[in-house]
């Protein structure tokens, strides 16, 4: 319970948030809801429910993500010289910008030419926005918001399971007393729990101690929990093991921190390997079939699809169409319908083909390959949070899509977290050839990151 005057302290914190960081959350809340706002959400996000789509929901979803839209565009045009300034000095962001572009362009060659355009231009404004977000603001500012939407959307969620039961319990059966709260599913809500918990436990400069921070903490693990979520469980696991080496590379010296690095992928690469021929042995233990639920069934299609358009695919969000076009065959061979490949990267090669996959892969290289210098200096609150970024968009996507999503939440963090790595490297090299080695070491660095005001970084 906080004190008296702890809550107004916190009031006053939240009512005195300037314009933009309180667009920015309700910017945030509808990608990580994915446009379904509760009783005017869009058509798409009510097939969990069983719902029927009404005039309501149909014109509040067109309505919502216009606003979202026209709110993004404002927030770029309102300092265009400014942001096209800082987005020129960030020159690997063209690889992510490619890979919208090539969305956009996909319309050509799409199955459904409207629908892809209709959806990739709200997939590059997202992008746009992501960018936008790491330019406008420093580091510990953007964590901020982060932490203050992901706050919002978990007492919202406890709030609409105590309140409307059947809107916020998840309705997929066998999983009737699963949360999944103001968002589409069980699911969904666990990631965005973990989510929010790899974004507090990022922060630099914090103590876990703190009594706001211990209790946001708190609050996602509950969500989390009461989502019922496994999947989501294994990789909160996975964030807490990555948030302990980061612990450990913070207090130690170079040459642990480049075991650390040669170690770690090794590691992965073995595990992953195990997993994959030990599987059957595995999929119980984890409470899961051989075939991950049909996924791997839905995989064996996919991949005979992408195989007859290896190159461009089929347009960006132009293949699952229920039952008409080549999505038919999919739902005719799995024996249900299929809304996606349940594979980010098959996804993305299914749409976008070769070319999508080559531009995703080589700009989610790009992010290590950028991280290595600020690594070896022991600037690790400052890559903590890109890290942890790069690392879940490679563990959500094994068995969902998470970032080709125009309306998804996770494009435009990828985006924002390759535009900070860039910024943060960028400034290591600049302080590396302009002090002298001698007095170039981490601590202060680390000390002077800390007391830097959260204001605009000119």
């Amino acid at each position: 319970m906080l004190l008296p005057h702890r809550q107004s302290r916190l009031a006053r914190k939240i009512f005195s948030l300037p314009i933009e960081d309180t667009v920015c959350v309700l910017l945030f809340a509808f990608f990580a809801m994915q446009g379904a706002i509760p009783f005017i959400s869009p058509p798409q996000s009510l097939e969990t429910t069983g719902s029927a789509p009404t005039a309501l929901t149909t014109t509040g979803g067109i309505v919502s993500q216009v606003v979202v839209n026209m709110t993004i565009l404002a927030l770029l045009l309102r300092r265009p010289r400014y942001f096209v300034r800082r987005v020129a000095e960030l020159s690997w962001l063209i690889l992510p910008a490619l890979l919208a572009i090539l969305a956009i362009a996909s319309a050509a060659w799409s199955l459904d030419p409207l629908l892809t355009l209709r959806r990739a231009v709200p997939f590059a404004l997202a992008g746009l926005f992501g960018l936008w977000f790491a330019t406008r603001f420093p580091f510990e500012r953007q964590l901020a918001i982060l932490r203050l939407t992901m706050v919002a959307l978990s007492i919202a969620s406890i709030a609409i399971v105590l309140l409307d039961p059947a809107l916020g319990l998840d309705h997929s059966p066998g999983h009737s007393s699963d949360w999944q709260g103001i968002f589409t599913q069980k699911n969904a809500c666990g990631r965005m729990m973990v989510l929010a918990t790899a974004a507090i436990l990022c922060e630099p400069g914090r103590s876990l101690l703190r009594p706001t921070r211990f209790a946001a903490v708190g609050l996602f693990f509950f969500v989390l929990f009461m989502s019922g979520s496994r999947g989501a469980w294994l990789v909160e696991g996975a964030v807490l093991f990555l948030f302990a080496l980061l612990g450990f590379a913070r207090r130690s010296g170079q040459r642990f921190r480049l075991i650390l690095a040669a170690a770690i992928p090794v590691a992965v690469i073995t595990l992953g390997a195990a997993a994959i021929l030990h599987f059957r042995q595995l999929a119980p233990l984890l409470g899961r079939d051989p075939t991950l639920t049909g996924r791997t069934a839905i995989w064996t299609q996919v991949a005979v699809f992408i195989g007859q358009r290896p190159w461009f695919g089929y347009g960006y969000d132009a293949f699952w169409r229920g039952m008409q076009g080549p999505s038919f065959q999919v739902a005719a061979a799995v024996h249900f319908i299929v809304a996606h490949a349940h594979n980010g990267f098959l996804e993305i090669a299914l749409e976008l083909g070769t070319a999508g996959f080559v531009l995703l892969a080589l700009s989610w290289l790009r992010g290590w390959i950028a991280l290595w210098p600020v690594w070896q200096r022991g600037a690790v609150d400052r890559i903590g949070w890109p890290i942890a970024v790069l690392v879940l968009i490679v563990l959500y996507d094994l068995d969902e899509n998470t970032l080709l999503i125009y309306n998804g939440l996770f494009w435009m963090l990828y985006v924002a977290s390759l535009a900070n790595i860039e910024r943060t490297s960028g400034d290591l090299h600049h302080t590396a050839h302009h002090t002298p080695r001698e007095i170039l070491n981490v601590r202060p660095y680390r000390a002077a990151y800390r007391a830097a005001p959260a204001q605009e970084v000119s």
